[in-house]
């Protein structure tokens, strides 16, 4: 089993009161240590798998923003009242172009306040390629990274400045180097934030 260190993850966990229940977002598909992982916790979890989206496989560029909102706010399927504590976005910013990285974070917002926690893998910065892995959580500080199965998506490598530029009320909060051209970030909601261009990582 191929494992990832993580030096962010264990400062989402701190954030959390763990005697409450939690509600967790998983964007990408299920995985076996992930469910057993949260199974320790009083934890409502969800997998979207929104990678295999056919909005996402195959965009339409000429979909309006209010059309992109609408497609993934269905494939999101939550309740109106949801707020989401940890939302683990993966790798999946490096799959989506700007104007679909744009409709998820509105698609999102009515689930977001000031506890929700963000885990972000991305490229170290725009000249790097990513490697295509399928990821989930062993433990605190310890990810599973599987290989990815078919063909690896067009990918988008953004700088920290840009993804953080794209992904409005949140801000990249610190970061992390990881092995093979890849970072760590964790994102919290930050709506006062001036989007300035220091470097985290």
């Amino acid at each position: 089993m191929p494992v990832l260190q993580s030096n962010l993850l264990p400062a989402i966990f701190k954030r959390l009161d763990l005697e409450k229940r939690i509600i967790v977002l998983d964007m990408g598909r299920a995985v076996s240590s992930t469910v057993s992982f949260f199974n320790h916790f009083k934890c409502r979890l969800s997998f979207v798998d929104i990678y295999s989206e056919q909005f996402i496989v195959c965009p339409d560029v000429d979909s309006s923003h209010e059309e992109l909102v609408a497609q993934v706010t269905k494939s999101l399927n939550l309740d109106a009242n949801t707020k989401i504590d940890i939302c683990l976005f993966w790798d999946l910013f490096n799959y989506l172009n700007d104007a679909m990285v744009r409709a998820l974070i509105e698609a999102l917002e009515p689930h977001i306040n000031h506890s929700t926690s963000g885990y972000v893998i991305g490229t170290r910065d725009s000249r790097n390629q990513l490697p295509f892995f399928r990821y989930g959580i062993v433990d605190k500080s310890n990810l599973i990274e599987n290989s990815g199965s078919g063909t690896q998506g067009t990918i988008y490598p953004r700088s920290q400045r840009d993804l953080n530029r794209l992904v409005d009320y949140f801000e990249i909060d610190r970061g992390r180097l990881l092995s093979e051209g890849r970072a760590e970030y964790l994102i919290f909601e930050n709506r006062d934030s001036d989007k300035s261009d220091k470097s985290i990582i």
